[in-house]
């Protein structure tokens, strides 16, 4: 059974009736005609389309063009290794670049595992990056590519860029409520989710639409629509830029990002779907909240995988690597998965500790994960963060250390080198409104991580 539902999927024609009567005019037979196209005027137009083409690019073999999108590839690599090493030095750079095809083939194997946790000391520098126009709950949070910029959206549909080298805000967008007429290419409404990738971010708000913006300069590109609920999670893939988004509407939605046009539905969640991520190429992966299921979708097989937790809810999930992604939710469990096993493979009970007031585990507001490493962080309402370590082959979590900031953990992020972790905080839930810490500041908090060399 197929969960993938398409637009304008065309209906099977049916075969045309054969008539005998020799009397028919052959006018009758025109529409017929056209509806068809002959071999010999198919060949005419291929002949005519392929005749536009230079020779050399006819002449070129599946092979060959592989062979030139790889030395573009290696030299893409190598002028990235040459600019972050500041370094002319051959020998350095060739070292480093072969290091760079080596773990990217590990990855896309899912094969590549950096033990980095073990190395972690406590983080002594800690920066606050707070701007007036966050006025309510930071409730999302996502790092460009390039480490260069962090961005951060609001309940008061609020987004901020800002400059991580210089540790300020560069660009704020907020809702006009006077002028009405400004805000026809911004959100109205609270902002839940945010993705980035090279060439696009992506935002999506409570009444279910999706906008599209230049990354760098934050200029308008274009609008999605088509959720019927508040967009809850939004993650892009890079090698096919297409975007993927979910929905308390209970669906996951297909776009393409560069003709901005709605692709597929994903049905199969029976509650809200409460985050989203890329796992790998073709497979994302999806929270259904209370319904407490995992879901891994294989795009390109239109198939999906169901992995069940172990009560409660499950509100957030984020890709470890490849084949591995952890999930936290209101009952306190914090779990490592496996793709190829439809059970937790490692499960820490009441891991934020239990609630003094209640005597309820303290709710897991939000989970990260360096990428393709042994380290992850969870996040909780009290306001603390805590460090682990992934090891046993991901079948254990050893607790590191925690970091301790007042009010709400709504988001926490890695950059893409590494060398900071930058978290989002809010003076209530993300989603909600049922609980409130006086008192604070809804701010980012950048912390440097320092890293013990062997």
């Amino acid at each position: 059974m197929s969960f993938f539902i398409r637009k304008n999927v065309t209906k099977r024609k049916k075969p045309p009736v054969r008539v005998n009567n020799n009397n028919i005019k052959k006018k009758k037979t025109r529409n017929h005609v056209d509806d068809e196209i002959s071999s010999e005027s198919s060949e005419s137009e291929h002949d005519e389309h392929f005749s536009s083409e230079s020779d050399s690019e006819r002449q070129l073999t599946a092979a060959e063009k592989k062979v030139q999108l790889a030395k573009k590839y290696l030299s893409e690599i190598e002028e990235e290794e040459r600019r972050r090493l500041e370094d002319d030095n051959e020998e350095q750079v060739n070292k480093s670049v072969l290091k760079r095809l080596k773990d990217d083939v590990l990855e896309q194997k899912g094969k590549l595992k950096i033990k980095v946790a073990d190395g972690l000391s406590f983080p002594t520098d800690i920066f606050e990056l707070r701007s007036k126009k966050h006025t309510k709950a930071i409730t999302c949070l996502v790092i460009s590519p390039n480490d260069k910029f962090a961005y951060s959206a609001s309940k008061d549909a609020t987004l901020v860029q800002w400059d991580l080298q210089e540790f300020k805000a560069k660009n704020v967008l907020i809702h006009n409520r006077k002028k009405p007429q400004d805000n026809q290419t911004h959100h109205n409404c609270p902002i839940l989710s945010l993705a980035v990738s090279e060439n696009y971010l992506v935002s999506g708000d409570n009444s279910g639409l999706i906008i599209v913006r230049n990354p760098i300069t934050l200029d308008y590109i274009g609008k999605l629509t088509g959720h019927k609920g508040c967009v809850t999670g939004l993650t892009i893939c890079n090698e096919t830029q297409q975007l993927f988004s979910c929905s308390k509407d209970k669906s996951l939605k297909v776009w393409n990002l560069v003709d901005l046009c709605y692709v597929e539905t994903l049905f199969g969640h029976q509650t809200e779907v409460t985050s989203i991520d890329m796992l790998q190429k073709d497979r994302v992966i999806s929270a259904g909240g209370m319904e407490n299921i995992i879901r891994v979708w294989k795009i390109q097989e239109e198939t999906q995988l169901i992995f069940n937790g172990v009560g409660g809810s499950i509100d957030t999930v984020k890709k470890i690597d490849n084949a591995h992604f952890i999930t936290g939710g209101d009952n306190g469990i914090l779990s490592i998965w496996g793709s190829l096993k439809k059970k937790p493979f490692c499960n820490v009970n009441n891991a934020h500790g239990v609630s003094s007031n209640n005597g309820e585990p303290n709710w897991i507001s939000a989970v990260g994960a360096l990428a393709n490493s042994d380290l992850v962080v969870s996040g909780s309402y009290d306001g603390t963060i805590k460090f682990w370590r992934c090891s046993n082959n991901f079948k254990t979590l050893l607790p590191l250390f925690n970091v301790s900031i007042q009010g709400f953990v709504n988001s926490l992020v890695f950059t893409n080198d590494g060398s900071k972790l930058i978290v989002a905080i809010g003076n209530e839930h993300r989603y909600g409104r049922w609980h409130s810490v006086t008192g604070v500041k809804n701010s980012l908090h950048v912390i440097k991580l320092n890293f013990i060399k062997n």
